[in-house]
């Protein structure tokens, strides 16, 4: 019996992964994301461009139709079938100045093209920017540090490229919502996430 459940304990663990990949996607301190994939990392299933013209307009105002079930999402490789919804998150391990919320140079080519790709969305849709720290510090001193960080990204996307403060939410999460629970002093939770208000 007890060769039964860890079996299935591994079975339901290889599949843990999977899942959250469909709906979250990580990029590194010295990763800069193609702005369509952090359009379609964001917006899900029902990502549709927007395309930007001079004076003339090609939607024709017919819905899109949805994509089928066997379709393939190109950033993860994964079935996204009926699974996967609107509203993903997308994790960026953007550089900041060791305890402080002063963006480091890397990072302002991260937010330039996370940028190009929240100008590829809905211009109604609200994007909220929340902060995240390892444990390192106190709870006190993360929850404000995290807050700054989050301040600080919303701040680049208005002043740089003209994203509307009314798009932009911040949330500072410090360290209570950790990538890896297991390890709360990680790097990879020391984090910016995006996600659709």
């Amino acid at each position: 019996m007890n060769f039964r459940i860890a079996v299935l304990a591994a079975f339901a663990a290889a599949l843990a992964p999977t899942a959250q990949a469909q709906n979250a996607r990580y990029i590194g301190t010295n990763e800069v994301p193609r702005p369509i994939d952090v359009a379609r990392a964001l917006a899900g299933q029902n990502f549709r461009p927007r395309v930007r013209t001079r004076g003339l307009s090609f939607d024709d105002g017919a819905a899109t139709p949805a994509p089928s079930a066997a379709e393939v999402d190109a950033t993860t490789g994964t079935d996204v079938g009926g699974d996967v919804q609107a509203g993903g998150t997308l994790d960026v391990a953007i550089g900041f100045a060791l305890g402080s919320a002063q963006l480091q140079p890397q990072a302002t080519a991260q937010l330039d093209a996370i940028a190009e790709g929240l100008k590829l969305l809905d211009p109604a849709t609200t994007i909220v920017i929340d902060g995240h720290t390892d444990a390192t510090g106190t709870p006190q001193f993360n929850e404000l540090l995290s807050q700054r960080r989050a301040e600080a990204v919303k701040h680049y996307l208005q002043q740089q490229h003209h994203i509307s403060a009314e798009r932009l939410q911040t949330h500072g999460f410090g360290q209570r919502a950790p990538l890896d629970s297991a390890h709360p002093f990680d790097p990879r939770n020391r984090r910016v996430q995006f996600r659709l208000g």
